[in-house]
């Protein structure tokens, strides 16, 4: 019996693949480095990004903080918790509903912020600098793209969080 040919990858194929394999390689190497620089101010990965998450935004509700870090509420309240026992965030009532909880940053969070950005500040300019200068607005612009492509896909998953599959 003759053997059938396996179909030929298209050039989207191959770049699904590839962009793939990138994107993997890119989150691997960005965690282990976040992790890394941030853990040696005391917070944890988690807690960076509920901060910086405050810091832009102002008080969020926890079912806010969860949307924004793609997180399930019982574990944005355990972060927010835990950032409440350092000092870094406070609770507060909703001035609009006194039913609802909004998370806070301090003064002393506001603090740990700078000092987390200035730190990934450095890692981020050493980046840019291995890049060579005629091509690092179009690095830069190709990840906007791609964070764009990734909120605007429509998938069957897509209002799943991470922690419910």
């Amino acid at each position: 019996m003759p053997k059938t040919p396996l179909p030929q990858k298209t050039l989207l194929d191959e770049q699904t693949e590839r962009l793939g394999e990138a994107v993997g390689d890119l989150i691997r190497a960005y965690q282990f480095r976040d992790r890394n620089e941030i853990c040696c101010h005391g917070v944890s990965v988690s807690q960076c990004y509920a901060l910086e998450a405050l810091y832009r935004n102002g008080g969020l509700t926890m079912g806010q903080l969860s949307d924004y870090l793609y997180l399930d509420v019982s574990t944005v309240t355990r972060v927010i918790d835990q950032l409440k026992g350092l000092g870094y965030v406070e609770r507060v009532p909703d001035t609009d509903d006194r039913r609802v909880v909004r998370a806070e940053i301090t003064r002393g969070g506001r603090a740990i912020v700078r000092k987390i950005r200035g730190s990934l500040a450095d890692d981020y300019r050493n980046v840019i600098e291995s890049i060579p200068v005629a091509g690092r607005n179009a690095v830069i612009a190709a990840v906007e793209q791609l964070h764009t492509a990734f909120l605007s896909r429509s998938s069957c998953c897509a209002d799943r969080r991470p922690e419910e599959s």
